[in-house]
């Protein structure tokens, strides 16, 4: 007998060709717009929908200032002003490359429900970031999602 399937995982990828740079302040400029559910299957009009973000990863490029940058925070919003947040201001320490140190990488637990953003909003959630120290391009961000 097949296994159960108990979840779906989504991802969605902002890789914008233009990033923004981060500075040390949020800036409603500065951010990614994540479409929930661009891929999302047609189950989400049921009312037994259930979701949840599991994780939120960054990646930054040409860091740069001294002091460089060494944390990133995150905040991912409902609304493009950065007002309606659902996942508060997170921080996490960048992990750099071994061989090249201006580029990083920072990836955030997060297990937020997300059941009536997706099935009563848009679908966009807008990911803020900012950086501890000098500037860091904001060169791609992913959400991974799931629903049960």
């Amino acid at each position: 007998m097949p296994a159960l399937i108990r979840a779906f995982f989504h991802t969605s990828t902002v890789a914008p060709g233009s990033a923004p740079t981060l500075g040390t302040t949020f800036a409603t400029a500065k951010k990614h717009t994540h479409d929930l559910l661009t891929n999302a299957p047609i189950a989400l009009s049921r009312s037994s929908f259930r979701a949840r973000v599991e994780s939120i990863t960054v990646r930054v490029t040409g860091m740069a200032g001294s002091p460089a940058p060494t944390k990133i925070s995150i905040r991912l919003c409902l609304d493009d002003a950065g007002d309606r947040i659902v996942v508060p201001d997170t921080e996490a320490t960048i992990a750099t490359g071994i061989t090249t140190t201006n580029s990083g990488v920072v990836s955030y637990s997060v297990k937020v429900p997300i059941t009536q953003i997706l099935t009563t909003e848009t679908g966009n959630v807008y990911l803020y970031a900012k950086v501890d120290n000098g500037t860091a391009v904001f060169t791609e961000s992913i959400i991974q999602w799931t629903e049960n």
